[in-house]
């Protein structure tokens, strides 16, 4: 199957987010990539805040990532089941 070529009607941009191609990327995939790439920094940041607000002790701020990124796997799988419709 021939490559599409970029023409004035739609640019690069909108044939990658938009593209209905299984090798090209969607907005889903970006949004992915998006949550694959901050969701550990922030869990971490989170769990160390609520030790840092007294919530919890030292020693279950390894447990509340856990939770965290348990949960945030949860959430995300939960989006794509009710998106996709599966």
């Amino acid at each position: 199957m021939p490559k599409e070529i970029p023409t004035e009607e739609k640019s690069v941009r909108e044939r990658g987010t938009y593209a209905n191609d299984g090798n090209d990327p969607t907005l889903a995939s970006y949004l992915s990539s998006l949550f694959f790439l901050l969701s550990v920094p922030a869990f971490v940041t989170l769990a160390y805040g609520g030790y840092w607000a007294g919530l919890y002790g030292e020693s279950a701020v390894v447990p509340a990532f856990a939770g965290l990124l348990v949960a945030g796997l949860a959430g995300v799988f939960a989006v794509m089941h009710v998106t996709t419709g599966r």
